[in-house]
């Protein structure tokens, strides 16, 4: 009998794995680059030990996570009912209801331990990860990154131009922004940065005496363009504070210190 109940168990395997993903909510998130969507929607789900981070709502009983390379491609998905929901930071959320009427928040999820993003370097240029380290921790030491995060990004200040100084003989560095985390990494329909990014970007320049030069490029290309040297420095990879874990960013990449951090993420469906 014990082995005819084995055998029933092994035989309904499948059919129980397909039921589970037939009840799972089907969520877009941006991809995240050093974890496969299976894993990223264990450690999301999990919220224990290491991880940190529970995004289980009463909303949600369980998350069948899709990854998408550009937050464009992610809400077409969405339109398309590929998938049922979106993820993304409260200050995303926030900028893409303003802008569409077809969004409307499903849930919120709030995290543990607060997310960030940092800028990204290769081993190999630890030196300039520390003098962009010195400038973030004098911007908010004296207050003017929380000034910037206010007027760009709690403003929706995507439309105020900003104005890059130059330096004659200085140095040249180059910056990946992504357009993916509006108001955050913004690009205009010019395909100008003009965002919190172009704003933070142009002040580190100041402080550093360094000419900044941005690159566009699409968020799934951020280690290849850093690992290529077709930039020295990437705008964003996604971190969790007090974790040791790095889902984003792969080995060889030196993170920054967070220069914006939030601890609740916004589920989006269409209306």
């Amino acid at each position: 009998m014990k082995k005819v109940i084995l055998c029933l168990v092994v035989l309904m395997l499948p059919v129980l794995c397909v039921m589970a993903e037939a009840d799972a909510v089907r969520v877009g998130f941006l991809s995240r680059l050093n974890i496969s969507e299976a894993d990223f929607a264990r450690l999301i789900q999990d919220g224990k030990g290491r991880t940190g981070w529970k995004f289980l709502s009463p909303h949600h009983d369980t998350y069948s996570v899709r990854f998408y390379d550009t937050l464009a491609a992610m809400q077409m998905a969405l339109q398309r009912g590929d998938i049922d929901e979106i993820a993304i930071p409260e200050a995303v959320a926030q900028y893409l209801l303003k802008a569409s009427s077809g969004f409307e928040v499903s849930t919120i999820a709030e995290t543990k331990n607060p997310t960030g993003l940092a800028f990204g370097f290769m081993k190999n240029n630890a030196d300039l990860l520390s003098k962009f380290n010195r400038a973030l921790w004098s911007m908010e030491s004296d207050g003017t990154l929380a000034e910037l995060q206010a007027k760009y990004i709690y403003s929706d200040g995507t439309d105020i131009s900003v104005k890059f100084d130059t330096f004659d003989g200085a140095d040249t560095v180059k910056v990946a922004v992504t357009g993916d985390l509006p108001s955050i990494d913004f690009i205009d329909t010019a395909g100008s940065p003009a965002g919190f990014n172009a704003a933070l970007l142009s002040e580190l320049g100041r402080r550093m005496k360094v000419n900044i030069q941005l690159v566009n490029i699409e968020s799934v290309a951020r280690t290849a363009s850093l690992t290529s040297g077709r930039v020295d420095v990437v705008f964003w990879y996604e971190i969790v504070q007090g974790i040791m874990l790095n889902y984003d960013a792969s080995e060889g990449v030196l993170l920054s210190d967070p220069y914006f951090k939030w601890n609740k993420f916004i589920f989006l469906k269409t209306k």
